[in-house]
């Protein structure tokens, strides 16, 4: 049996409120009254004890699918919709019928207002019949079956599809006739203060869908490209034209044209235009990586850098640091997105990776779970905090050496990346005088002391921030670097000497190069797989061993299982593929010429220095006049 008024519900997780609007339209309900929800795809399937309306479940199409599936399921002559979380009062239904009963209509406007005093303030109020509402909204309306025909909204829009469906039927549009009414009496109210609301996500660039303002003073007839452009953004795109004149007509099916006024945009093109307020859209990933600040040397920079290089097939990445040097940045830029951190700058994503235990969740990111990495053995200052959702601990070692704290985490060994570049020397790179390694230094001057009284000669690079004193002449201080495999893949050996290590990058880098390690008895060796007298010799802490034997090079093969590593942590990022093609950005060389505060790198460069930077940034440092090309 075909009904006069069918409402159309589209729902998503906004119960409290819809279960006060279903027990509102339960006072009004007639046999002349279908009320149709479709519930798309919400997490808890929507239940009500009202058996007067028909509940469609459907997968998540959002809202204009929601829309869409309403309208291919209703009977009545008549369309009213109404979103989730707004109210209606309790005379809506009786003053529809009536309307209906003595004023037959294509499109009948309704009078609306906020419905309470907090948010933003509406109140659209209708003199008479007459009276016409200026805003799109499908909700503030009620139509004819018959008007809305075959026509749809659009489903590749995520937000602004009721001005995509307002333009299609033209009822906007007083050019073109159909049978209009209006009602002078408040029909519909809007909760303008609903946290998280898609109005107020879709301002934010939150959504797929953007809003996108074109200014030209003119529009003139040849301006065919323009036509073409609006028509290929109309597809995903809300898209607004300011201008004083139009000489394409055709413009009006792909647009809103307005006289050039104050608005809000995404993105604003074509001419110059200091009226539209642009909202830069917060970046989107799925993965963050964040750390206060990367060293120039250690476990944690070694990690961020092999586990982009592996996960970047995988997901979006973004890694944001408060304090990093040049070298890396670029090195990091060269393979994911890499931004300073910026508490201006919103960031989006699945999932928020920390890697120091001193570090705080980010006030810029919002995100879905939050992973910890536990790169350390215990310390006594330090604490593992316990609001994060997942504990991940680089070994069973350091998840033993935390007893309680770490519990209910979970081991995925470190991801290792070998590189294969030429080079020979004994080599080491590693932090000294901090207290995870100990008395490392003085182990590293007994080495060097012992070889020497054994005239076994060697050249040792020991790659760190700090220098170590008094050191033969056959021991260098090198400062630290990102490059470092080239030197271990040439190196007879690598020397580990520290008091703990949760992991040891470089012990692994080593053994995938094929360089054997001198290395301490520290509790994750087996982890790793390193074998005295196999893949290397474990020396004692106190260093009373016969330094001869080292003159017996092992030979080996050793492999380092990712995969597993990488199965266990798509298992907690989910298996999925980036959405977004990563372009890193182009890096060239700027040659000062007048000495300048740079507030990128936060220093005073002087004249003639060369920095490197990206293509934008020397770009605004050559215009100013700071700088050349090198």
């Amino acid at each position: 049996m075909s009904k006069v008024l069918s409402i159309i519900i589209p729902y998503y997780e906004a119960k409290r409120y819809t279960d006060e609007l279903l027990a509102c339209l339960d006072k009004q309900m007639t046999d002349e009254i279908e009320v149709i929800l479709v519930d798309d795809g919400s997490p808890t399937p929507f239940k009500t004890e009202y058996e007067w309306c028909t509940v469609i479940r459907q997968k998540n199409k959002r809202c204009a699918g929601a829309r869409n599936t309403g309208l291919k399921n209703a009977t009545g002559k008549y369309i009213q919709f109404i979103d989730a979380d707004d109210m209606v009062p309790d005379y809506f239904i009786s003053r529809i019928l009536r309307e209906i009963k003595e004023n037959p209509f294509d499109v009948c406007d309704h009078s609306w207002k906020s419905l309470d005093h907090t948010g933003v303030q509406h109140n659209m109020r209708i003199k008479d019949r007459e009276g016409r509402l200026p805003n799109p909204s499908v909700c503030t309306r009620a139509f004819s079956k018959a008007y809305i025909g075959t026509t749809r909204f659009n489903e590749k829009k995520d937000s602004t599809e009721d001005e995509d469906f307002s333009r299609k039927l033209g009822y906007l549009d007083k050019d073109i006739p159909c049978k209009h009414t209006a009602i002078s009496d408040y029909m519909y109210y809007y909760r303008t203060s609903v946290e998280n609301s898609k109005v107020k996500r879709f301002k934010a660039g939150l959504m797929n869908t953007k809003r996108i303002v074109y200014y030209y003073s003119h529009v003139t007839a040849d301006m065919k490209s323009l036509l073409e452009e609006i028509k290929a953004e109309d597809k995903t795109n809300e898209v607004w034209l300011l201008t004083n004149q139009c000489d394409i007509p055709e413009l009006k099916k792909y647009c809103q044209i307005a006289k050039p006024m104050t608005i809000w945009a995404h993105e604003l093109r074509g001419e110059s235009y200091g009226r539209c307020t642009v909202i830069e859209p917060p970046i989107r990933t799925q993965i963050v990586i964040y750390c206060e600040f990367v060293s120039k040397v250690g476990g944690i920079t070694t990690f961020i850098y092999n586990f982009c290089q592996h996960m970047k097939e995988y997901y979006d990445i973004v890694v944001m640091v408060e304090r990093i040097d040049a070298i890396h940045a670029e090195r990091l830029s060269q393979i994911v997105r890499f931004e300073k951190y910026d508490p201006s700058k919103s960031i989006y994503c699945d999932t928020l990776i920390l890697n120091r235990l001193t570090d705080k969740i980010p006030s810029n990111v919002i995100c879905k779970q939050t992973i910890q990495i536990c790169h350390a053995c215990r310390q006594v200052k330090y604490r593992i905090p316990q609001d994060r959702d997942y504990l991940i601990n680089v070994s069973e070692a350091a998840k033993k050496s935390w007893g309680k704290e770490a519990e209910d985490g979970i081991v995925i060994h470190n991801i290792s990346f070998p590189e294969q570049k030429p080079c020979l020397m004994l080599i080491s790179a590693t932090r000294v005088k901090t207290t995870d390694k100990g008395q490392n230094d003085i182990r590293m001057k007994k080495l060097a002391q012992m070889l020497d009284e054994a005239q076994i000669r060697y050249l040792w690079l020991n790659f760190a921030d700090s220098q170590l004193s008094d050191m033969p002449r056959s021991f260098i201080n090198m400062p630290a670097t990102t490059d470092i495999q080239p030197y271990i893949a040439k190196a007879d050996y690598l020397v580990q000497l520290s008091d703990t290590e949760a992991f040891c990058y470089s012990a692994i880098e080593a053994l995938e190069n094929g360089t054997p390690v001198i290395i301490t008895p520290l509790s994750v060796l087996p982890e790793i797989g390193i074998e005295d007298g196999v893949n290397g010799y474990v020396v004692p802490f106190d260093m009373k061993f016969d330094v001869k034997k080292l003159l017996e090079i092992p030979q080996f093969k050793y492999e380092y299982d990712n995969t597993e590593i990488i199965k266990k942590w798509r298992k907690i990022l989910g298996s999925k593929k980036p959405e977004r093609k990563y372009i890193p950005p182009v890096m060239v060389d700027v040659i000062c010429m007048y000495q300048y505060f740079d507030t990128e790198l936060k220093r005073t460069v002087k004249k003639g220095e060369k920095i490197r930077t990206t293509e934008e940034r020397a770009q605004i440092i050559c215009k100013a006049g700071y700088g050349r090309r090198g």
